[in-house]
């Protein structure tokens, strides 16, 4: 047998902890002496090292205990396999839960880079809906109907676009460009400025449409909210819609006109 102090350096613990376990009846030691030493013997030192390996791999004192008392060698493999299958449903749902924040975090990042912190209340309601559907991988990917107005070729290009609230590179600059369509909201949509960035929302976009501006149409015009209706894509309300189509809507036009001279 082995004294307090000597199991506690072996186990790189504390003496104060092992104290904490005799207390919470969770490791007792074999024998206490008359001067108030504490032995343990190999039955302790085992029951040590599983409650040790138990608490590194995210069991609470309370899942120990309960796990540990199941005496019944015969049964005692059954109990382990099935309370730690337990604790990897348990630790799976932790790492949705946290992926599904991360998500949630990307995308506020995204709406105030959009709109600013002014028009957070559409992101509430949009992540409000979005609760009770499945995370894949890193976020929520949008969803399709059996009455979609769009082909297979066309789903398939649409479930690739990079999703507000994704960590896709190819995501960023069109975030920039929104965010600065949206600060010019306030100006003409026919300006030079606003013009040239119509060029570039319009090219980056028919890049991510894998060039194919009939879809870009098909799809820009899905996901046009009715009058007083919330956004169908995060910031992408009726009045900043609106004044993208005057924005490229003129460029195109104008962009036209110049190949016919």
């Amino acid at each position: 047998m082995i004294r307090i102090g000597e199991l506690a350096k072996t186990a790189n613990i504390s003496k104060r902890t092992l104290y904490h376990y005799e207390q919470i009846e969770l490791l007792q030691p074999a024998h206490i002496s008359e001067n108030g030493y504490r032995y343990y013997d190999n039955q302790a030192i085992l029951r040590l090292q599983k409650i040790l390996l138990l608490k590194s791999i995210g069991y609470t004192l309370e899942k120990i205990k309960g796990l540990l008392e199941n005496k019944h060698s015969a049964q005692e493999d059954d109990h382990w396999i099935a309370s730690l299958n337990e604790q990897i449903e348990l630790i799976e749902q932790k790492k949705e839960e946290l992926s599904r924040k991360q998500y949630y975090l990307r995308s506020t990042i995204h709406a105030i880079r959009l709109k600013g912190t002014e028009n957070l209340q559409d992101l509430t309601h949009i992540i409000s809906a979005m609760n009770n559907r499945p995370l894949s991988g890193e976020i929520i990917p949008a969803e399709f109907t059996e009455d979609s107005p769009f082909t297979v070729k066309e789903t398939w290009i649409l479930q690739h676009l990079p999703v507000l609230g994704s960590s896709n590179q190819r995501l960023e600059e069109l975030v920039d460009i929104m965010g600065q369509a949206a600060d010019m909201m306030s100006s003409s949509p026919y300006s030079s400025e606003a013009q040239a960035l119509a060029g570039r929302l319009y090219d980056k976009a028919l890049e991510l449409f894998e060039g194919d501006a009939k879809l870009l149409d098909k799809y820009w015009e899905q996901i046009r909210p009715a009058d007083g209706a919330e956004p169908v894509v995060m910031g992408m309300d009726r009045a900043m819609m609106s004044f993208i189509d005057e924005m490229i809507g003129y460029y195109l036009g104008h962009r036209e006109e110049n190949r016919h001279e």
